[in-house]
């Protein structure tokens, strides 16, 4: 999804993909993916407390918004964290591949809960790719730049997660960590079970399927009010 930024937010500068590896403690083979998958890194629009007129907080100051040029269609998420450390702010990035497509990307990011400056950088999220002559859409109607913040992501989020009417946003995305670990687990077993010749060992194997798999519907479930007692 494309969002209409309001004009007071364009920024409009050329960042060199040297400012990221040059200056970070990086390997040579994430070096070669900076140079390898990137053609231009654009910092478009600083979402912030007097471009927006919305009051910011510390858990989210500003939302920077980075238009990331492609020189194929595929980005390492290993490149655009390393972004994300370099800048201690939630970064909305819009990638842009040779065939005139682009798709919406970020991490749920956040202040370290062990104090200091530090920001932890959680799941990465993402639009279906689009093409770029599509019609932007209004960001979502929010009171401060932490609901907006939470909204944007929300919006990239799985349905039966982001449905959640009794969760906050860290506790939505602590939950579909969860989900995806058991979901990766059952695939493990399940190609285990595919590949085993004894009867006995491809029954048990099935009972812990079963159950991996009830516990993935269970979590899918939690964040909804038919979970809650009174």
């Amino acid at each position: 999804m494309r969002y209409d930024f309001p004009p007071a937010t364009r920024f409009g500068r050329t960042i060199p993909k040297t400012k990221f590896y040059e200056h970070a403690a990086i390997e040579g083979k994430l070096k070669r993916k900076f140079i390898d998958q990137i053609e231009k890194i654009v910092w478009s629009h600083k979402l912030a407390e007097e471009t927006m007129n919305l009051p910011s907080s510390p858990e989210v100051p500003e939302i920077e918004v980075f238009d990331i040029y492609l020189k194929g269609d595929h980005l390492d998420d290993a490149v655009l964290k390393t972004i994300d450390k370099a800048i201690p702010k939630p970064i909305l990035f819009y990638l842009h591949d040779t065939g005139g497509r682009t798709k919406l990307k970020t991490a749920y990011k956040r202040p370290s809960e062990s104090g200091g400056k530090g920001w932890v950088i959680e799941n990465y999220f993402q639009s279906d790719w689009m093409d770029e002559d599509a019609l932007p859409q209004p960001l979502p109607t929010a009171l401060d730049l932490q609901k907006l913040y939470a909204a944007i992501i929300e919006a990239l989020m799985p349905r039966d997660i982001a449905a959640s009417d009794v969760e906050g946003l860290q506790e939505r995305v602590e939950r579909l960590k969860k989900i995806e670990a058991k979901e990766r687990e059952y695939a493990r077993l399940k190609a285990k079970r595919d590949r085993e010749k004894q009867f006995n060992k491809k029954v048990e194997l099935n009972e812990k399927l079963h159950r991996l798999k009830q516990e993935i519907i269970e979590l899918k479930r939690e964040g909804t009010d038919e979970n809650c007692t009174v």
